[in-house]
């Protein structure tokens, strides 16, 4: 394996990782948007849930030299953040409520 293919391995390596980070941060502050749904504070977070969304796509832009591909990226990891959002959801409506 030469240093270009050892490099790009390592590129892509990198996006993986940036793609888990994005996706586990994106749902905690989508979880802390819900929370906090009647509050002020609801714009800090859904804030903070684009800047984290344009980081990311900046990212993988400038590391892949495309923006189709950093869209289908930011596409793909949205799909899995909201198969997430969803999946948490439904374990809630299906959980007997405490009271």
């Amino acid at each position: 394996m030469n240093q270009s293919q050892k490099s790009k391995l390592a590129i892509w390596f990198d996006i993986a990782i940036a793609s888990i980070n994005f996706i586990v941060i994106n749902y905690a502050l989508s979880n802390m948007a819900l929370l906090f749904n009647y509050s002020l504070l609801y714009v800090l977070f859904f804030a903070s849930e684009c800047w984290v969304l344009s980081s990311y796509w900046k990212y993988v832009k400038e590391n892949t030299q495309s923006k189709v591909i950093a869209t289908i990226f930011v596409i793909l990891c949205e799909l899995l953040h909201i198969a997430a959002m969803e999946n948490k959801y439904i374990e809630n409506l299906t959980e007997p409520s405490r009271c």
